[in-house]
């Protein structure tokens, strides 16, 4: 127990630093450098404050000093009436902080950060309470005693080592991840004793293997970082599909979850940049574009801010990436250009009431909107829907005011040759094509259509809509002048968020 420990973060410095000469000493847990002298008056510090706290759980007149030389069942005694009450309370304490922190995912994809995870400790704290149980373990005598004592200790040294992971998180600099898989495998390495935090220690070991992927994909060698991040697959992969068989780890799954997009996300960028001839690295440059990315606060736009969405965003720009490695394909419309541009497929059926007296009558209809995939960048198409989608209703067919009367209206929307557009898209490769990245999800894609629908309801008492689905995700060709992009077949109907459109502000592979 007695061995210098990081001023820092509390960790106890491994055997080899310890013993070294050098007057300074890194910790391998946080990644910090301090003099040797101040690790060691950090020590003293915090074995003074173990040895004060282990005093007073003891009864009078008792030194653990003396605990050696002191009958088993005394010592039994001492343990049961005295110091479990204590400990398991704080015990339990750890333990429930340990399985929140669990909730979140512990991963964070190359040159971007993630400080949604609130520790309620400091890992200073926790690695001084992993101490404090070192310290009473003398008096557990019971094997069942000994068990609990060491399963905690495990639990909570590995709870410490997560919460600093979670500080590297929040920073992107060079080395983290090194430090990351140290921590993933000590801490996988001491729960992997117990088959109840079975799940946590293969979880954390897939996570060590997907750290050292990135490590090696940072320093240059995406060819060798492919084995490392498909360990890390499917080690997530085998944790989400058996975690429910412990319905005490079952928090985990949302924090699994996201770690499995986002480590298989980097696999796939990898493998497609890589046999398509490009460059991994500055790919998942792109990606940092894709996170750091403001979005206009809007009241009714708090979906834009939930912490799952660059997992679809992350997505589809590695399916883009797949078609065209040639592993996969892309829905692509026709039409010229050397761009393509992505926008969501929306099937929109209504009803409307036409004729007058005995020939009043409803008419459905069914039409297709376009939606472009960036207009969650756009604030104007937050605030004012029809700017943002093909504006169908904006255009109604030219018909006569007797028709009408006599009720042979067929449509109150002028949409046609959306859905002429949206029929010709095909799965396809893009081929030499630059692909426009999509910045919305399928979510967003609906509630924007959501709003537009009521945008216009509530200037045409005649129409009634149903709920609209989202089909998919094509690409229209386009082309390129200076920033603008310009779009062909659209007519009347281009949006207008097409002509605010700046291509240097989106992302382009």
């Amino acid at each position: 127990m007695v061995m210098l420990r990081c001023k820092y973060c509390g960790a106890p410095f491994e055997a080899k630093d310890v013993e070294a000469n050098t007057p300074y000493i890194t910790c391998r847990s946080c990644g910090t450098t301090q003099q040797r002298i101040d690790a060691k008056a950090y020590l003293d510090q915090v074995m003074d404050q173990v040895r004060s706290w282990v005093s007073s759980a003891m009864p009078g007149g008792f030194s653990m000093s003396q605990a050696e030389n002191v009958d088993s069942i005394a010592r039994h005694n001492i343990y049961v009436t005295n110091v479990r009450p204590r400990i398991s309370a704080e015990i339990t304490e750890y333990k429930f902080a340990a399985n929140t922190l669990m909730t979140n995912p512990l991963f964070v994809m190359p040159f971007t950060t993630d400080n949604t995870a609130k520790p309620v400790h400091t890992s200073a704290s926790a690695f001084e309470f992993d101490a404090k149980i070192k310290g009473l373990s003398p008096l557990a005598v019971d094997s069942n005693d000994r068990k609990e004592l060491n399963t905690a200790e495990d639990l909570v040294k590995s709870y410490a080592l997560m919460i600093n992971n979670v500080k590297l998180l929040q920073e992107d600099k060079p080395g983290r991840y090194v430090l990351m898989s140290n921590n993933f495998s000590q801490a996988s390495e001491m729960l992997s004793k117990s088959n109840e935090y079975a799940p946590m220690s293969k979880r954390f070991s897939a996570l060590a293997h997907a750290c050292n992927g990135c490590e090696k994909l940072l320093n240059g060698d995406p060819m060798g970082s492919i084995s490392y991040l498909e360990k890390g697959v499917s080690g997530l992969k085998d944790v989400k599909d058996n975690l429910f068989s412990f319905p005490s780890l079952a928090i985990m799954y949302q924090g699994v979850e996201r770690e499995l997009s986002q480590v298989s996300a980097v696999a796939d960028l990898v493998r497609s940049s890589s046999s398509n001839g490009g460059d991994p690295v500055k790919t998942l440059g792109a990606l940092a574009k894709i996170s750091s990315i403001q979005y206009p606060n809007v009241s009714n736009w708090t979906i834009l801010r939930t912490k799952d969405r660059n997992s679809e965003l992350f997505q589809h720009m590695s399916e883009a990436l797949g078609a065209r490695s040639g592993s996969g394909t892309m829905l692509i419309a026709s039409g010229d250009g050397d761009y393509l541009f992505p926008f969501w497929d929306v099937d929109l059926r209504y009803s409307f009431v036409t004729g007058a007296l005995w020939s009043k009558k409803s008419v459905e209809v069914a039409e297709d909107i376009l939606i472009p995939g960036d207009f969650t960048i756009d604030s104007a198409c937050l605030t004012n829907p029809a700017s943002g989608v093909t504006d169908i209703f904006a255009l109604r067919p030219e018909t006569s005011i007797l028709a009408g009367l006599r009720g042979s209206e067929t449509s109150i929307s002028g949409g046609e040759g959306i859905g002429a557009i949206s029929e010709t898209a095909r799965p396809g490769n893009p081929g030499a094509r630059k692909i426009i990245v999509p910045l919305s999800t399928k979510k967003e894609a609906e509630h924007l259509t959501e709003n537009y629908l009521v945008q216009r309801t509530q200037s045409n008492s005649k129409l009634r809509l149903s709920k609209p689905y989202v089909k998919n995700l094509i690409y229209v060709p386009c082309k390129v002048s200076g920033s603008s992009v310009i779009i062909d077949g659209f007519g009347k109907l281009l949006p207008e968020r097409i002509k605010r459109t700046d291509i240097n502000k989106l992302i382009v592979l």
